[in-house]
């Protein structure tokens, strides 16, 4: 358990250094066995996320063509994993904001703030994210998120 620890601190440290330059990517190549098909599923695997949340990324998982097709694969494991970070970092956040409101009058002050200025900012960030992500995928790119690449390679799903 330690060793998970240490290792996601630093996979995490890495991550936020990483952001900190504007990385969005990193290790960013064309794979040149893509074909446009694989291209176009990987594309798919990251814009669904915007409408029907790990639906595109199972059923490419489960399908049998996937297990032939490593593209396909990277790129709807990594974002499956994206948008389960996603929704729980904002699991996370509604109930810390739940928990910080019970403070009388500052409890509500920052429940409205993170209510309508920052969820806002973080759902666009989500998308411009997922929108960034598919087209990078479209181009045939194989890339890594900073920290969850490392995260989903460490443990062997990747």
């Amino acid at each position: 358990v330690e060793r998970m620890a240490s290792s996601a601190y630093t996979q995490a440290g890495q991550a936020a250094d990483a952001l900190r330059r504007g990385e969005l990517t990193q290790n960013s190549q064309v794979d040149p066995l893509a074909d446009s098909d694989d291209r176009l599923i990987a594309m798919l695997s990251y814009v669904t996320q915007l409408v029907l949340p790990v639906i595109m990324p199972i059923i490419v998982l489960l399908s049998e063509s996937s297990k032939k097709r490593p593209f396909q694969r990277y790129h709807a494991v990594q974002s499956l994993a994206l948008v389960v970070v996603f929704w729980g970092v904002f699991i996370l956040a509604s109930i810390g904001i739940g928990i910080i409101q019970i403070i009388p009058i500052l409890g509500a002050l920052i429940g409205i703030f993170a209510f309508l200025c920052i969820s806002p900012l973080y759902f666009l960030g989500g998308i411009a994210l997922m929108l960034y992500y598919g087209y990078q995928a479209y181009k045939g790119r194989r890339f890594a998120i900073p920290g969850l690449t490392s995260f989903l390679t460490d443990q062997g799903w990747l």
